[in-house]
């Protein structure tokens, strides 16, 4: 072998480490890649799943204290949920399901993040009724209007009221 063929070698030997080198990384992240997005969307649904049940409770207070005296009130409670999950805005549907008649009122809550497209369903039972309609996530408050239950985006300004209606500037 005369140096000149050693120092070919070399060279090709280098070439060749790169090219597996190359291709162990790039096959890595391409493995990784898939692994992480999986990762994602699992936490996506689990947070989803969180709020979903923290909104249940705060639905689950307004409908029992609409229910707390025979009198007509003014029911509002404010449930402090996170604007994002992961990183992702998500929005919060409600859907009226067929009940009998005799049996308390059936609702789907909906919650999808608008990112990853994830979504979260949860089935609910109120005794007064919950309108139908779709909130974003963050500061949700679940009021009683005209007789139902409604969810409106709203400021912090007091998470829990109870009160009568006003009657000529004073409370009844």
């Amino acid at each position: 072998m005369s140096p000149d063929d050693r120092g070919v070698s070399i060279t090709v030997n280098y070439v060749i480490v790169l090219a597996i080198t190359a291709v162990l990384v790039s096959g890595l992240l391409v493995g990784a890649g898939g692994y992480v997005q999986d990762q994602r969307t699992i936490v996506v649904r689990e947070e989803l799943t969180v709020v979903a049940e923290q909104l249940a409770a705060g639905i689950d207070d307004a409908d029992r204290l609409s229910r707390a005296d025979a009198r007509s009130r003014s029911v509002r409670v404010g449930v402090n949920l996170p604007a994002r999950v992961a990183g992702e805005s998500y929005r919060i549907a409600v859907t009226n399901l067929s009940t009998p008649a005799d049996q308390p009122a059936r609702h789907e809550l909906t919650l999808r993040s608008s990112g990853s497209e994830v979504s979260v369903t949860l089935t609910i039972s109120t005794l007064v009724g919950l309108d139908e309609g779709s909130v974003s996530g963050g500061w949700v408050v679940v009021r009683l209007d005209g007789g139902t239950l409604a969810l409106s985006n709203g400021a912090r300004s007091g998470s829990l009221s109870l009160a009568e209606p006003a009657v000529g500037g004073r409370h009844a």
